[in-house]
């Protein structure tokens, strides 16, 4: 780990928690608590202040794993609510679809694009995923209901639309994680 203070790891911290919008004053003030703590207990087993303060950053690990640790926690409900979203978006795209006086494909298409681009944006993070629970509905249904071969439009859509969405908030991360 490079040689930094506490001050400073603190500072880098508080970035990358808000950058990940995970940013809370009160996680950030108990991750201080627990940092001196350490480096206290340090200097009581006979390190001078650097040592101390040095291996308490060492014990605590760098910003990536502290930020990927709390990024994992909120992301799995996350991830189950995002995709829960995108199959009832898919299965009401379906039900449009399906309704007899609807004949605008245009903003169906357009919808599906934009549903999933969106949801990828937000965060989910398997593109590929996100794209089958909105897009594989109006395939299913037309291919198993009218034999209409065509409706696999509706899932390259949604493939175009996921990785798109995945792709900007990637080049989102990486412009503010550079800058």
């Amino acid at each position: 780990m490079k040689e930094k203070g506490i001050k400073q790891y603190l500072q880098t911290l508080q970035r990358e928690l808000w950058f990940h919008g995970l940013f809370n004053s009160d996680i950030l003030t108990e991750l201080e608590s627990h940092l001196l703590e350490s480096m206290e207990r340090g200097i009581r087993q006979g390190l001078s202040s650097e040592q101390a303060e040095q291996q308490a950053l060492e014990r605590f690990g760098s910003v990536r794993v502290v930020v990927s640790t709390f990024e994992k926690e909120r992301m799995n409900s996350m991830q189950k609510i995002l995709i829960a979203i995108a199959i009832i978006a898919g299965l009401f795209f379906a039900y449009v679809d399906s309704r007899p006086t609807w004949d605008d494909t245009g903003i169906l298409a357009g919808a599906i694009l934009l549903t999933c681009g969106l949801i990828a944006v937000i965060g989910y993070q398997r593109p590929w995923l996100l794209a089958l629970a909105v897009g594989a509905w109006i395939p299913l249904r037309g291919i198993l209901v009218t034999n209409n071969y065509g409706s696999i439009l509706a899932l390259i859509i949604a493939f175009i639309g996921a990785y798109a969405g995945w792709a900007l908030r990637f080049g989102i991360r990486k412009t503010f994680l550079f800058s």
